[in-house]
């Protein structure tokens, strides 16, 4: 990671996602990536940075910057981290093509009309927080799109794992899990017109 970027937490310098998501991805190619969770902005100029060449690709980042109830993170949350941010993406590459939206994710979903080809869900990590984000997320992700999961193995009582997976069972057969180990990845499947029925 380049000197120039403030952190004070390296969690995503060592992150799976880092280190193999540019093996499932074409740089050169257009890309509509959607970041639920943005902490310090490390990921959010990772993507900038390397997945942003082809001119009409775009990066959203949602972020509401703020302690919510039972946040497993909030020793962490001093207000420093939303102006890492801040400086990061001003600095990065293709800083242009950002939009950051600083609102919960629930809000951020209710509103929005567009489609994503890679997202990215680091966001609250409470088990109907995290369902929500990747039930939410699902839908509106493009068929042959990946969504990238962090912490599937993290949390100490395994409610993370456990909520996860229930997705998994969920959504059986419209995805295939293209990474599991510490994070969770997966690719969207074209559906079949028979799961348009089950579904409704």
């Amino acid at each position: 990671m380049p000197y120039k970027y403030k952190y004070t937490q390296t969690w995503f310098l060592n992150s799976e996602l880092r280190q193999r998501i540019l093996k499932f991805m074409d740089v050169t190619k257009k890309h509509t990536i959607l970041e639920i969770g943005c902490f310090e902005g490390l990921s959010s100029v990772f993507f900038a940075d390397n997945l942003l060449e082809h001119p009409e690709s775009t990066l959203t980042c949602v972020d509401p910057f703020m302690i919510i109830p039972n946040n497993d993170h909030s020793q962490f949350l001093q207000a420093n981290e939303e102006m890492n941010f801040d400086y990061n993406i001003s600095h990065c590459k293709h800083t242009n093509k950002i939009t950051v939206i600083k609102k919960i994710s629930d809000d951020f979903f209710s509103n929005n009309t567009d489609q994503f080809s890679f997202i990215y869900i680091d966001g609250c990590h409470e088990p109907e927080y995290i369902m929500r984000d990747m039930e939410n997320g699902f839908k509106i992700l493009a068929v042959g799109g990946i969504m990238w999961m962090d912490d599937y193995l993290g949390g100490r009582d395994g409610k993370i794992k456990e909520t996860m997976d229930s997705f998994l069972k969920k959504y059986k057969g419209q995805y295939i899990i293209i990474h599991n180990k510490y994070q969770l990845g997966i690719s969207k499947l074209k559906k079949k017109k028979n799961q348009y029925k089950q579904n409704k």
